[in-house]
């Protein structure tokens, strides 16, 4: 990373709630920069990318916004509603909520003396992808970085972890074994999950509950999983950069033909080999029974330097 000095502000901004996040900017004299807006990935990530209770603490957006920073841009990054500092209720938020908080951010930096809004860059990890394309097409940007997920919708990325983990369980040797095959347990589990979506699908509710106690985000689900995703990328005039890693299993690099075929602007595409889902190295075999063991190994390792390299790259043509 360059040794470039930055200047943080700590900034509050209202959407249909009050919603903080901190805006960098390189301190090299410009009196306006192109500016990157961070859209997160899914669960209560704040705006490092960590859970605010500590345990996940891998400061992926912190180092992301750091480097691109770095590079002369300046980036802004906010937790989600009902998350850190901001306001709302995680649980109740959904697709359009992700949207409006979106559009309240770029209204707030177009509005910044230090961004210049006519070079606005959109980049979005793993949920983020999703949120990001469907942003673009309400308000479009001058650049579209998909990171772990791009071309991909929530129902499909859910559907394959799911049979990932499914085939994993039925290689069982043992008891364990034993009990999955003689008991039908898999074929109950993925007819549970399908109940569960229809239930989330059908309700009015922001918030429904499974087996009576366990608290469901309905409109979350309803609304991701009406996203047109190919429609969605179809609108996409601007340059697109799509990453994802060969050792990630939460997001699937086939679907990145989707942005070969449906956006209109540049596209650049790569898969990098050992990274997982959160960009990070990963020379172990990951598995879906034990890849959160795996990632906390990865906590305070730099992003993959072929990640940093791609998203350099692209990132210069810009400046």
């Amino acid at each position: 990373m360059m040794n470039v000095q930055m200047v943080k502000e700590e900034i509050a901004f209202k959407s249909d709630v009050m919603l903080k996040g901190t805006l960098l900017v390189p301190d090299s004299g410009k009196e306006t920069y192109p500016t990157i807006m961070f859209l997160p990935g899914s669960g209560k990530l704040n705006r490092d990318g960590s859970t605010p209770n500590g345990k996940f603490k891998f400061n992926l957006y912190k180092d992301l916004a750091e480097l691109c920073t770095s590079l002369g841009f300046a980036t802004f990054r906010y937790d989600k509603r009902g998350v850190g500092e901001s306001e709302g209720n995680y649980h109740a938020a959904g697709l359009s909520d992700a949207l409006k908080d979106g559009e309240a951010a770029l209204d707030m930096l177009a509005a910044h003396p230090k961004v210049d809004g006519s070079k606005f860059i959109i980049m979005g990890h793993s949920e983020g992808c999703m949120v990001g394309t469907a942003l673009n097409a309400i308000r479009p940007a001058a650049g579209l970085v998909l990171l772990s997920g791009g071309g991909e919708t929530l129902k499909e990325a859910l559907d394959r972890q799911r049979q990932l983990l499914f085939e994993e369980m039925r290689e069982k040797k043992g008891i364990q074994g034993f009990i999955i095959k003689t008991f039908n347990t898999l074929d109950k589990a993925e007819k549970q999950a399908q109940g569960t979506y229809q239930k989330m699908i059908q309700s009015d509710k922001d918030v429904t509950k499974t087996l009576g106690f366990i608290k469901m985000p309905a409109k979350y689900f309803r609304e991701h999983f009406a996203l047109d995703i190919e429609a969605a990328l179809a609108k996409v005039t601007c340059p697109v950069l799509a990453i994802n890693g060969a050792k990630d299993f939460q997001a699937n690099p086939e679907k990145l033909k989707r942005i070969e075929q449906f956006v209109q602007g540049e596209h650049e595409i790569h898969v990098v080999e050992n990274m997982d889902h959160g960009l990070k190295e990963q020379l172990t075999p990951m598995t879906p029974s034990t890849y959160k063991k795996d990632y906390l190994k990865t906590i305070g390792k730099p992003i993959h330097p072929e990640a940093v390299k791609h998203l350099t790259s692209w990132l210069q043509r810009y400046l």
